[in-house]
């Protein structure tokens, strides 16, 4: 599984805003999997990002591993439905729980609760 963090304004110097997704390299269904808690395949900003480094795996893995049994050229590319979060700054929590809890199968429920459980121990506090 990949972090992706993906800047939303990236010629505007002031604006550093941005959004994280996880992209998955499932190799027993042989597929991409793509998890983002705002976005879908609709939003063409999302499915460029994805697309350039989907490209950029395929080629470095055909350039080191071109000998292997295991090849992912023709690896599609899927949008896992996910639930979406309800504002603008839990995505990167959201990545955090795909990471702890993705199996391939079952998106990992993600609530409000869940977000603000993930920052009072990611503060310290109780």
């Amino acid at each position: 599984m990949f972090p992706m963090f993906q800047e939303l304004a990236p010629h505007d110097q002031q604006d550093k805003c941005g959004h994280h997704y996880a992209i998955c390299l499932d190799l027993k269904n042989q597929r991409f999997e793509v998890l983002d808690s705002i976005r879908s395949e609709a939003d063409a900003d999302l499915t460029t990002h994805v697309e350039f480094f989907i490209n950029n795996l395929k080629e470095t893995w055909n350039r080191h591993y071109e000998h292997s049994k295991v090849q992912i050229r023709h690896f599609p590319t899927e949008y896992v439905a996910t639930a979406k979060q309800g504002n603008t700054t839990d995505c990167g929590f959201h990545v955090l729980e795909y990471f702890a809890k993705w199996e391939g199968r079952i998106v990992p429920a993600i609530t409000a609760a869940t977000s603000l459980s993930s920052r009072k121990s990611t503060h310290g506090t109780g």
